[in-house]
């Protein structure tokens, strides 16, 4: 048989294999004598010299075929002992993990891994975990968050300044971020705008650059910030800059990690459903270990800005994480006005808005403060002048309708002088909401060949002419 490297050296090459025994397999028997352990039909488990069994252990199996395998708990420490040299040396043997400590194999090695699974009635009299949010309700803590938007509309700025509250343990646009460390990989600024962004966000809190050392930056402008890209075979594999970071975000145990962005970091097909989700679940892995939330920014397509999802690439984008964010530019409104919109939210209700404004180099709560009360008047003001239009056009002999066609009702009021700046969209909702109320209602008219149909305001009776 071929010359075999010393024990120690076996045991921390991973790598290391024996020649193909030639004389069948091995006398399990003898090794089980020499270990002190018991063989069994085709290998032997003995515990290693000085450790419980349970915890540390040699594991002698056939390995692939002619090969044949000695399995130790801790690969990586240097293991001087003439039990294992012996089975080094008497069968020519491979070093591995024990299958109860051995990670997960690779989606593209093709080698069976030990499945585990929980039994939910051990959970029985024990107290259910409460949901941990890094912003209730909005972004789950544990877990990967995607925030999409336009391209200059501030997503960048937004993620940054929720960080820096993070790290000053302040609120923030409205928002209670929960306090503590945060790390930001940016890969489209450099540091002196960082610098600059957070100059601004500290003093609109009220602070300085010295409250910011609980948030780490990683300014990634001038380098390649891949975090993951696809092998030969086209399986994601983390970059030696994600193996970095996740050593690093383990120790520095954040609340949040923002990850900007994914046009930069992804180095795979974003329609290739299979690389996006290998790419967020390695993300979600982190975030699960650490505890914190993931806020990974993205760039919509044209098509899902035109249709003002915020979507772009393939659907494995939305379906793989459990929280999606669209930020926008309201139509019609203040230029200074954006909008945060929850698209998705596995875990909370979506289709919550929050309303920004951008003031001095940060974010504010809008002029609505995304207060329920507020709101609410807001859209009381909004179904009346709807009603006050309709009844104006009515009177004027203009028929407006609720169907997409040229007498489209909130179109028609959003282009009347009597707006009052109220748009498209708002009066959509309005007329919705009316609708339901039945403070308005479709009325239909004519004869059975040529019926028409418009809005009225119920409370008033008009006879056709």
């Amino acid at each position: 048989m071929a010359s075999l490297p010393n024990a120690a050296d076996a045991a921390n090459d991973l790598s290391c294999l024996g020649e193909p025994y030639a004389d069948g397999p091995p006398d399990f028997a003898a090794i089980a004598d020499a270990l002190g352990g018991e063989a069994y039909a085709d290998g032997v488990w003995a515990p290693a010299p000085g450790e419980p069994a349970e915890d540390r252990g040699l594991r002698v199996t056939p390995h692939r075929g002619s090969l044949w395998g000695v399995r130790v708990a801790n690969s990586h420490a240097p293991v001087e002992d003439d039990s294992l040299s012996y089975v080094v040396d008497k069968c020519g043997l491979r070093p591995q993990r024990p299958p109860s400590l051995e990670p997960p194999a690779a989606a593209n090695d093709n080698q069976p891994v030990a499945l585990s699974f929980v039994d939910p009635s051990r959970w029985a009299g024990k107290p259910v975990p409460n949901r941990e949010w890094f912003i209730e309700g909005v972004v789950p803590a544990g877990t990967v968050t995607l925030l999409s938007g336009d391209g200059g509309v501030g997503k960048s700025l937004l993620a940054l300044q929720l960080a820096a509250a993070t790290a000053l343990g302040a609120s923030t646009a409205g928002f209670e971020p929960r306090a503590g460390r945060a790390m930001v990989i940016a890969a489209e600024d450099e540091e002196g705008e960082l610098h600059r962004r957070l100059a601004d966000i500290v003093t609109h809190h009220g602070r300085s650059l010295a409250d910011l050392g609980d948030l780490r930056l990683y300014p990634m402008a001038d380098r390649d910030a891949l975090l993951a890209s696809p092998d030969r075979a086209g399986h994601m594999e983390a970059t030696p800059l994600w193996k970095f970071f996740a050593v690093d975000a383990k120790a520095f145990k954040p609340s949040l990690i923002v990850l900007d962005t994914s046009a930069d970091l992804f180095g795979g097909d974003e329609i290739r459903r299979s690389q996006v989700r290998q790419f967020v679940a390695m993300l979600r892995a982190l975030a699960i270990e650490t505890g914190a939330a993931v806020i990974l920014l993205s760039h919509p397509s044209v098509a899902g800005m035109t249709a003002g999802t915020g979507t772009s690439g393939s659907t494995a984008w939305n379906n793989s994480v459990r929280s999606r964010l669209y930020m926008d530019r309201e139509p019609d409104r203040d230029p200074a006005a954006r909008r945060l919109r929850v698209m998705k939210a596995n875990y909370g209700s979506p289709g919550a808005e929050f309303r920004l404004r951008w003031e001095d180099g940060a974010f504010v709560a809008g002029p609505e403060a995304n207060c329920p009360l507020v709101a609410k008047a807001e859209a009381e003001h909004v179904d009346r002048i709807f009603v006050d239009l309709l009844r104006k056009l009515t009177r004027q002999g203009q028929q407006v309708g609720s169907a997409l066609a040229r007498n489209y009702a909130p179109v028609v009021m959003a282009a009347h002088p009597d707006s009052a700046g109220v748009n498209k969209i708002q009066f959509e909702a309005a007329m919705h909401r009316l609708l339901d109320s039945a403070v308005v209602h479709v009325s239909e008219e004519g004869p059975p060949s040529r019926r028409r149909r418009r809005l009225l305001v119920s409370a008033d009776v008009y006879s056709p002419r």
